[in-house]
């Protein structure tokens, strides 16, 4: 059984969303300690601790809770894995998700560093990142364009390399934007459309480069007969270069073959490419597709990709 102790608790603890830190530390550690150490990143409006509700005694975990999403992130960003207090155990701060929710982000969570916009329709990709620059580094700007035309919809995302900086872009940006964070990819919005606003499993429109490639786009019923029931076959593929490229290139590529659902380049800590990225799609007969096309071809010219099928566990 667990009780909590706070002196000042907002009536709502999601508002705004992800302003609230779950802090794992030392049972010593007490509220005023807590309250010490995080009221330099903003203003506090909660502190408590965890406690066994027979005993009262602190259960090494507690919360936080900030004014702004921005100082929660930028809180969590400096404080995850400090030592509070000489002789204890470094603590864990992550990002506390709303009360009906049992998971908690993390710092490197990619759901709070890309946030979805509404811009001109005339805006290009530089145009969209000299906006919105000014409140932190972008690892990426993408304007959604229409696959047929080429024409931009008006929407468009923006990465950012910190969960900070995207929230502070959220709260600070011209509220024409309408700035807000983007879904989370998953299989429940994999195939909205982006006129909708839903984000589909990638991020990138390939309309620019759909032609650039010497392949057709594959009759899926040329695959009706296969066993895809076989381990051999999977939706997803794992694809490897030793050539340098960007999120963009891969997913242009991919894309080419219809039902993709997602697409990842994998990094390291420093937000460079790992020379591979996952790939899944919606059905088989398109992930054999790609798998038996894209296989040993020259992208960028010169460099051999290898594709192959990959276990996700589905």
């Amino acid at each position: 059984m667990e009780d909590s102790s706070s002196k000042h608790i907002p009536e709502n603890l999601d508002d705004p969303p992800n302003s609230r830190l779950f802090v794992v530390t030392s049972r010593c550690i007490t509220e005023d300690e807590l309250r010490d150490s995080f009221s330099r990143f903003g203003g506090i409006q909660g502190v408590w601790l965890v406690k066994d509700k027979q005993t009262k005694e602190p259960k090494g975990v507690s919360y936080v809770k900030f004014a702004k999403s921005s100082q929660a992130c930028l809180a969590m960003e400096e404080m995850h894995g400090k030592v509070l207090l000489e002789g204890t155990k470094p603590i864990k701060v992550f990002i506390a998700q709303s009360r009906s929710s049992t998971r908690h982000r993390d710092v490197e969570d990619e759901e709070l560093t890309r946030i979805f916009v509404m811009i001109p329709k005339t805006f290009t990709e530089e145009d969209l990142k000299n906006t919105f620059r000014e409140f932190g580094d972008i690892e990426y700007c993408v304007i959604i364009r229409n696959k047929f035309t080429g024409e931009s919809k008006g929407l468009g995302y923006v990465r950012y390399y910190k969960p900070s900086q995207a929230a502070h872009a959220i709260e600070n940006c011209d509220k024409s934007y309408r700035a807000i964070l983007a879904e989370p990819r998953s299989k429940n919005n994999s195939s909205e459309d982006y006129s909708a606003g839903g984000t589909r499993g990638g991020e990138y429109s390939s309309a620019d480069s759909a032609n650039q490639y010497p392949f057709t786009t594959p009759d899926q019923g040329s695959y009706a007969m296969l066993d895809l029931r076989q381990s051999d076959f999977t939706r997803s593929l794992m694809m490897s270069t030793r050539a340098v490229v960007t999120q963009e290139q891969i997913f242009a590529l991919f894309d080419l073959i219809p039902g993709m659902e997602y697409c990842e380049l994998h990094r390291d800590s420093y937000g460079m490419s790992k020379g591979h990225a996952l790939i899944r799609y919606n059905n088989l007969g398109s992930a054999v597709y790609a798998k038996e096309k894209l296989n040993g071809f020259e992208y960028p010219p010169g460099n051999r990709l290898q594709v192959s099928f990959y276990d996700d566990g589905e």
